[in-house]
């Protein structure tokens, strides 16, 4: 692959470290690089906070893996921000260069008749095989390493149970399995099952939650829907620690949890917080891939 950014304008719209080193690995590439909304080090050059004018210089307009929330604020997930993020709103877009790209993790369906109605080339890239797999590396990581800080006992030798085995579920059940956990897989069907026993885990059917559940000592949630309802928190262990790294807002009824005291958090945009340099370097090689793909 043999991308040429020489001379690209190439606009960063919000995000978190991630973005800041695809951002800076551009700018080494050649790329004319601006910034708006990200935690920029003090002697980045690329910095600003106008995002009407970035979009309407840029050739191509990134945005979070995250996307946008459905006011078309871009979303990042580094506390230390201060300012509003920027939005996406009609005025941005319009004022963008037709034919312009906008490359965005996963966009609200107003963005899409947006960039139809103004002539921008939107592609969403979360969902890409080559991303998610190896993006889920850092994500179970960066579960690992909360689990370690939330639990008082060691995940060798505990009962875990991950709920989900695509992606990231698949990834995670291996580490945890390889640290020494006695890994539970609750997936829907038997295909999954199949898949969860040929890796040395234990399948369980997801309907089989309810009653089973009070044995875990950790759980991972990995399925973007309310998987772990109020009855089914309420038959937890309480003892347990719960990590959810779905999409906001996740599949953990976490008011419960608190009511019964049970350690429980919501974890989405791990790897650009617990490993920024190495989710970077796939993010950049994604949006490379991509424009390869396209020709550009």
């Amino acid at each position: 692959m043999a991308v040429d950014l020489t001379g690209r304008k190439i606009a960063f719209l919000g995000g978190d470290r991630r973005e800041l080193e695809v951002a800076d690995t551009f700018a080494r590439m050649g790329a004319h690089v601006r910034c708006v909304g990200l935690p920029w080090p003090d002697d980045a050059s690329w910095a600003t906070n106008v995002t009407e004018e970035v979009t309407a210089w840029a050739d191509v307009i990134v945005c979070p893996v995250g996307g946008v929330d459905e006011f078309g604020h871009v979303l990042y997930t580094l506390p230390e921000m201060s300012q509003p993020p920027p939005r996406l709103t009609e005025e941005v877009v319009r004022r963008a260069k037709p034919g312009s790209i906008l490359f965005i993790g996963r966009a609200q369906p107003t963005i899409r008749q947006m960039c139809a109605n103004w002539g921008l080339r939107l592609v969403e890239f979360r969902e890409r095989d080559d991303f998610a797999i190896k993006n889920a590396v850092p994500s179970a990581e960066g579960a690992i390493g909360m689990a370690f800080e939330m639990a008082d006992i060691t995940i060798h030798g505990a009962s875990v149970l991950v709920t989900g085995y695509g992606r990231t579920g698949s990834v995670l059940a291996r580490m945890l399995h390889g640290i020494g956990a006695r890994t539970t897989v609750a997936v829907r069907h038997t295909t999954d099952m199949a898949r969860v026993w040929a890796a040395g885990h234990v399948p369980m059917d997801v309907r089989d939650l309810r009653e089973r559940v009070s044995t875990f000592d950790m759980v991972f949630n990995t399925v973007p829907a309310l998987i772990l309802n109020e009855e089914v928190v309420h038959r937890m262990n309480p003892r347990v620690v719960i990590v959810d790294i779905a999409s906001a807002p996740g599949g953990t009824d976490f008011a419960t949890a608190r009511q019964l005291g049970i350690r429980a958090r919501l974890a989405p945009g791990l790897p650009g917080i617990t490993a920024p340099r190495s989710a970077g370097r796939i993010l950049g090689e994604t949006l490379l891939t991509l424009m390869d793909e396209m020709n550009l």
